[in-house]
C-alpha cells in the first residue's frame, strides 16, 4: 500500500491514468481510500493485484473492478511504475486481467477508459483488441489542456485471436510476473 501512495504523489504522472484524483493528495489518504476497494464482499466487486519484478520490488496495479455478473461486464485499470514502463509489463498485466476476467469469472465484456493523448495506452489497448466505442470530449484536464476521454471495449468473442498473438509474444519476453491478489502495507 506505501508503493501504491507512492506512486500516487506524483500528480503529474498519476494524471496520465486517473482522473478521480482532482488535487495531489496525501499518502495517508491514498491508503484509507484503496481501504473499501480491498475489502472482501460477495459477491465480489472488484480484484486488485500489486505486480513485483523477480526481486518482489512493485511494478505496477491493476484490476479488474466495477464487476457485474448481471450484465457479464467489468472495468480493468491498470498503472506501471515509470522506470517500468515500455518493457512489455503492462501488456503482461491486461494480459493477465482478460484471461481471468473471461476464462475464470465468466465476464462477457471489459472497458476501461484513457486520456486520448496517452499514445502509449492506445498502443496496449489496441494490440490486446479493445476498440474505441466512444469519447468525451475534452473531459480530462492535466498538464493545462483538457483532453478527450476514450472509451474502448473488448468483448469474449474477439479475444481468441489476440490472446494466441500475445501469449506468443509474452513466451519470448525475458521477464517473469508476479501477481499478488492482495496489496499488502
Amino acid at each position: 500500500m506505501n508503493q501504491l501512495a507512492d506512486w500516487f504523489a506524483c500528480f503529474e504522472d498519476l494524471a496520465l491514468f486517473d482522473r478521480g484524483l482532482p488535487v495531489p493528495v496525501s499518502r495517508e489518504f491514498v491508503v484509507e481510500s484503496w481501504k473499501p476497494a480491498l475489502q472482501f464482499s460477495d459477491p465480489p466487486k472488484s480484484f486488485w493485484f500489486i505486480a513485483e519484478d523477480k526481486d518482489g520490488d512493485p511494478i505496477g496495479i491493476c484490476g479488474i473492478q466495477s464487476i457485474n455478473f448481471i450484465h457479464g461486464d467489468a472495468v480493468v485499470p491498470l498503472f506501471v511504475s515509470q522506470e517500468h514502463r515500455t518493457r512489455g509489463f503492462g501488456t503482461a498485466l491486461l494480459f493477465r486481467l482478460v484471461e481471468l476476467a473471461f476464462d475464470q469469472l465468466r465476464l462477457h465484456r471489459l472497458s476501461t477508459v484513457y486520456r486520448a493523448n496517452n499514445s502509449a495506452t492506445e498502443k496496449l489497448v489496441t494490440a490486446a483488441g479493445f476498440v474505441e466505442e466512444g469519447r468525451i470530449r475534452e473531459g480530462w484536464y492535466a498538464n493545462d489542456q483538457h483532453h478527450d476521454i476514450v472509451h474502448v471495449g473488448l468483448l469474449k468473442s474477439e479475444w481468441p485471436d489476440k490472446r494466441r498473438i500475445i501469449r506468443e509474444r509474452l513466451a519470448k519476453s525475458p521477464f517473469e510476473l508476479v501477481m499478488r491478489s492482495r496489496l499488502q502495507e
